[in-house]
């Protein structure tokens, strides 16, 4: 025997409410009107009537309906001019039309069609032909309009897919860009240390020597020349530390260029990159001078499997959505934790900024939602921040790929909190507080 299959059923285009619909009846005959008007409004749409070409005109302009149905013989403006006009008008022009006839015979519909009805209905007037066509006509027109709007967000993650791409490439010829400068930088700093350190050696002795100069003689070893050798001692002090600094400078930087070209998953420590990544923001002279920074990292490692540039991206896209809710801030602080708990690596990355409005929070890891002005809206980032609406999107994208999952809180006015949890790459003994393998329960 066969086993039994469950037949599949496709649901229909749901159609949106019926009273979300507004038809406009155009007939110059008020009894025509009056029954179109019953019988619409009897299956739950909302109407307008025009008496006249001139009058539909206007009211079309003002308040688009979704379908009109159009009396062809008319006094001042016929159908037929009307829906030419209608059709010819970009704004108007997806608004269906509808005759309602008598000119029922094969040239009249020809002409009909030919000027861009949708369809007719014929004179006199049949209760169950006007409820078919007008209920048929306006779900074809929101199946049309959802698929309008599904094409030009389509458009828009093309375009947006494509400037990450060329983003990705600028930045991977920039990290090559760097990894060469900065090898070439590792030579001369390279030699200016090991001065700096024979330097350090050579005013030691030197000073050294003076002492003992002093010592057995006190008036032979003038005051300023002891003065002088160790001001020569601080000088070099400071130049071996800084170069020591440029020098770590420079191979994080090296580090990071060449990481941030790494497309594979591998084990990595989630407080390294943490730490990398809050180094490299401390470019950012607001981040670094003006925004407190409240950091608190596990004392243990925490072993992630991820892909380095990609986890990467997700903590700087955390800290800088933080950054910019705190633009306006007294006093901007951000906090940012790790933790291991239940089988997981855990990041929180948290602000006092603005918060998020609650009727907002179910849709800010949509792509292409954003709270913030956007660009192509004449938006600069000199006026406040500005977004696209795609970084938490890749943020939720890429955590979800490891297994993970983001949580979010936040209140208006008092700030947002964002909670990041990973699978450990090393799974630990069950931990106090946890059975198994089981994590909380995040929510979006």
């Amino acid at each position: 025997m066969h086993p039994a299959h469950r037949q599949s059923t496709i649901e229909p285009f749901p159609l949106p409410a019926q009273s979300d619909f507004t038809v406009l009846i155009v007939d110059d005959e008020y009894i025509n009107r009056f029954l179109l008007q019953n019988i619409v409004e009897g299956i739950g749409y909302t109407t307008r009537k025009a008496e006249n070409g001139a009058a539909a005109l206007e009211l079309v302009a003002e308040t688009p309906p979704d379908l009109i149905l159009l009396d062809i013989m008319m006094p001042d403006i016929n159908g037929y001019e009307l829906c030419r006009r209608l059709k010819g008008n970009p704004a108007t022009a997806n608004i269906p039309v509808i005759f309602v006839t008598a000119l029922t015979d094969t040239a009249n519909l020809i002409k009909g069609f030919a000027v861009g009805a949708e369809d007719y209905i014929g004179k006199p007037i049949n209760e169950g032909e006007v409820r078919a066509r007008v209920q048929t006509h306006l779900k074809l027109k929101a199946a049309v309009d959802q698929i309008r709007k599904y094409n030009e967000e389509l458009e828009q993650v093309v375009a947006e897919s494509s400037r990450e791409l060329v983003r990705s490439e600028r930045q991977a010829a920039f990290g090559q860009l760097i990894q060469g400068i900065v090898h070439n930088l590792k030579g001369p700093l390279t030699s200016i240390r090991g001065s700096a350190q024979a330097c350090q050696i050579t005013v030691k002795t030197l000073v050294g020597e003076l002492d003992a100069m002093a010592q057995r003689a006190p008036d032979a070893v003038p005051a300023r020349l002891t003065d002088l050798s160790r001001a020569a001692t601080k000088a070099a002090e400071l130049v071996d530390t800084a170069s020591r600094r440029l020098t770590e400078m420079i191979n994080a930087l090296m580090y990071k260029s060449s990481s941030d070209q790494r497309d594979k998953e591998e084990q990595l420590d989630l407080n390294a990159i943490v730490g990398e990544e809050l180094a490299f923001l401390q470019a950012d002279l607001h981040f670094k001078h003006h925004v407190r920074k409240a950091i608190t990292l596990a004392q243990e490692p925490l072993p992630i499997l991820a892909v380095a540039p990609e986890i990467a991206q997700v903590i700087t896209n955390l800290v800088s959505n933080a950054l910019d809710a705190t633009h306006a801030a007294a006093e901007p602080t951000i906090t940012i934790t790790t933790a291991r708990r239940c089988g997981a690596a855990w990041l929180t990355v948290a602000d006092n900024g603005s918060g998020i409005a609650s009727e907002h929070l179910g849709r800010i890891f949509d792509p292409f939602f954003t709270t913030k002005p956007r660009r192509q809206m004449g938006a600069t980032p000199e006026n406040g921040p500005i977004g696209t609406g795609l970084g938490l999107y890749m943020c939720m994208r890429s955590v979800k790929a490891l297994g993970g999952d983001i949580q979010v809180d936040s209140a208006v006015g008092k700030g947002t909190t964002f909670r990041v949890k990973i699978p450990l790459a090393l799974q630990p003994a069950t931990e106090e507080g946890c059975d198994g393998d089981n994590s909380p329960v995040l929510h979006q």
